[in-house]
C-alpha cells in the first residue's frame, strides 16, 4: 500500500506542492508556540525548596506625627522603638498556637529581597589576587527566629532544620557554596562581606530554595550580622491549627491589645496574600497567562489550517473513492489509503521542517521561541533547558499534533464519502 500511495501522491503532485509546503510552514510554527509551554510548565513544576502551607505574617507598624492616633508624649528614640518592636514582637510569638517564627523582612515569594556580596580567598590574602572568589547571592537576614524551621528547610548532610543562627554566622545553599567553593564541604571556612569590613562563619549547608516563582533556584544566604529590630513577624503555625481562624480571631481580639508606644501590630496575613503582594510575582503571572494564550491560539490556527486542508483535499475526491468502491474496495481500504497519504505527506513535509528547526534552535542557543517569553528569569531558564530532551521532546509532540489532526480530517469525509451511493459518487468523478 505504502509504494502505491507514494505513486498516487507523485502522480498528484501539483496539487500537493501547495499542501507540503503549507505543512512545512505549519511544523515550524507550530514547533515555536510548543516550545514556550513546554518551558512554563517545566518551571511550575520546578520544586519550591520549601514549604508555604501554614504561615501567617505580621508586620509590625509605626504611628507618625501626622497619624491621629500617634502618642507625642511617647520617647521616640531609637532605643524606644526598638525596645517596643522587641516587646510587641515576644508577645506575638509565644503565642500558643505558634511552632516556629522568623523576624526578618526578606522571604522566598516576597515583595522585599536583597543581595549580599561575598568573598573568600583561598590563599588568605587581602587583595583581590587570582585565588579570590566572588559571589552576590540572594541575601535573606536572619536576626530573630528559626528562618529554616518556619520554611521547613533542612541541611544537607544532617536532614535537620539548621538551628537559629547566632551574629556573625551564615548559611549557605548548595549552589552558593559551589560556586565559591566549588564544594559543600565547606562548613568552619569564613568568608567576607563588604571587602573584609565583616567576616562571617560558615555553619551550614542547605538545599535550594526558589527565591520567586518562575525562576530556577538561585544561590542564597542566610546570615545574622546585625541585630536589626525583626519588624516582619514570619509564623508557621502547629499542625492541627486551623489556619483562617487564627487569622480571623488575631486579628479580631490579639492585634487591639498588640500596641507599644508608637508601634503597633499590623494586620495578620496568610502566605498566599504575601505572594500576591509581590508585584514580581503579579506581574510575571500576567505576562505568563498573556503568554499561554498566544500559544493556545498559534495552535487553533494551526489546527484549523490542517483540518482545512485535508479535509477539502479528501472532499474532492469523492468521485475517486466512488470508483474504488465499484471494483471492490472495502471501507477500511479506502479510509487507510486517504490516512496513509495523509500520514506521507505529514512525515515528509516534517522531514524537512526538522532541518529548520534544528537550525534555528542552535544558531539561536535555544533563544528563538524564548523570545516570546517575557520574563526574563524564566528566559534564562529556557538556555538552560537547551538539551537534546528537551528539542526531542517538542519535536514529537509537535510532529504527532499534525499527524492525528491530518489523520482525524483524512478520516472523517472519506467515510462520510464511503457512506454515499455508489453512483452518486460516480456522478461527481
Amino acid at each position: 500500500m505504502i509504494i502505491r500511495t507514494v505513486k498516487q501522491l507523485w502522480k498528484e503532485r501539483g496539487d500537493n506542492v501547495w499542501l507540503f509546503a503549507e505543512l512545512v510552514i505549519i511544523a515550524i510554527f507550530l514547533w515555536q508556540a510548543i516550545d514556550p509551554l513546554y518551558t512554563l510548565n517545566r518551571v511550575k513544576n520546578i520544586p519550591k525548596g520549601f514549604n508555604p502551607e501554614n504561615i501567617c505574617r505580621v508586620y509590625i507598624h509605626e504611628y507618625y506625627i501626622s497619624d491621629k492616633e500617634y502618642d507625642a508624649s511617647v520617647d521616640d528614640s531609637r532605643k524606644t522603638q526598638y525596645a517596643s518592636i522587641t516587646s510587641i514582637f515576644n508577645n506575638i510569638v509565644s503565642l500558643p498556637e505558634i511552632e516556629s517564627y522568623y523576624g526578618g523582612f526578606c522571604i522566598p515569594y516576597g515583595a522585599t529581597f536583597t543581595t549580599i556580596r561575598l568573598y573568600y580567598n583561598e590563599n588568605g590574602e587581602e587583595d583581590n589576587g587570582e585565588g579570590r572568589k566572588e559571589i552576590e547571592p540572594y541575601y535573606y537576614p536572619a536576626s530573630r527566629g528559626e528562618f529554616f524551621k518556619v520554611l521547613q528547610i533542612k541541611d544537607i548532610k544532617t536532614g535537620q532544620y539548621p538551628t537559629q543562627l547566632q551574629k556573625g554566622e551564615i548559611q549557605l545553599s548548595r549552589s552558593a557554596a559551589m560556586e565559591l567553593f566549588g564544594t559543600t564541604d565547606c562548613i568552619g571556612r569564613e568568608v567576607e562581606n563588604e571587602h573584609g569590613i565583616r567576616k562571617l562563619k560558615i555553619t551550614g549547608v542547605y538545599e535550594d530554595f526558589q527565591p520567586n516563582p518562575y525562576m530556577i533556584p538561585e544561590p542564597t544566604v542566610v546570615a545574622n550580622y546585625a541585630d536589626n529590630p525583626p519588624e516582619f513577624i514570619y509564623l508557621r503555625l502547629k499542625e492541627g491549627v486551623d489556619r483562617d481562624s487564627f487569622i480571623k480571631r488575631f486579628n479580631e481580639e490579639l492585634r487591639p491589645t498588640l500596641r507599644v508606644g508608637n508601634r503597633y501590630a499590623g494586620t495578620m496575613v496568610d502566605f498566599e496574600y504575601v505572594i500576591e503582594e509581590n508585584m514580581y510575582n503579579v506581574t510575571h503571572e500576567s505576562k505568563n497567562r498573556f503568554q499561554l494564550f498566544i500559544s493556545f491560539f498559534a495552535l487553533f490556527c494551526a489546527f484549523l489550517g490542517i483540518v482545512s486542508t485535508f479535509w477539502i483535499r479528501t472532499n474532492d475526491r469523492r468521485g475517486e473513492i466512488g470508483i474504488m468502491r465499484s471494483v471492490g474496495a472495502s471501507r477500511r481500504r479506502i479510509i487507510g489509503q486517504f490516512v496513509t497519504e495523509a500520514l506521507l505527506l505529514v512525515t515528509m513535509a516534517f522531514a524537512v521542517a526538522l532541518p529548520l528547526i534544528a537550525h534555528m534552535v542552535i544558531a539561536n542557543d535555544f533563544a528563538q521561541p524564548v523570545i516570546y517569553v517575557t520574563n526574563v528569569q524564566l528566559a534564562e531558564y529556557c538556555k538552560a533547558f537547551a538539551t537534546v530532551p528537551r528539542f526531542a521532546v517538542i519535536t514529537v509532540i509537535t510532529y504527532l499534533i499534525i499527524a492525528v489532526t491530518a489523520a482525524a480530517a483524512a478520516i472523517i469525509p472519506a467515510a462520510r464519502a464511503c457512506k454515499t451511493g455508489i453512483a452518486d459518487a460516480l456522478h461527481e468523478e
